[in-house]
């Protein structure tokens, strides 16, 4: 019979370090992604100026070039960072511009 354990570890005082560079928007933009000569429908959840999270992205591996083509015409490239099964991290080529349009915080309409 084997037997086994689990332990909880504290986790008072302690922090993953954070390996992000730029601020995260949080967004629900509709995209296409090109990889491996397909393209699939996919949703951009979050973004920043080094890279975004997608939604209903699949058999993306870590290290595969892709291209999201925007509904606007617009492309972004760039490498995929990890993948789990919905969601997958993508690092940009290039750097977004701070004041690129894609980043702007969308502001809430109230009442007329």
């Amino acid at each position: 019979m084997v037997r086994g354990y689990v332990q909880e570890l504290s986790s008072v005082g302690r922090r993953l370090p954070q390996r992000r560079s730029f601020e995260r928007r949080t967004t629900w933009i509709d995209a296409e992604l090109v990889v491996h000569g397909r393209s699939q429908r996919i949703i951009i959840q979050d973004i920043s100026r080094g890279g975004m999270k997608l939604k209903n992205a699949f058999g993306l591996m870590p290290g595969d070039t892709i291209g999201v083509e925007l509904l606007s015409g617009r492309r972004l490239e760039g490498t995929v960072a990890w993948s789990v099964t919905p969601y997958t991290g993508v690092a940009f080529d290039e750097p977004l511009a701070e004041d690129d349009s894609l980043l702007e915080k969308r502001r809430s309409r109230g009442p007329n």
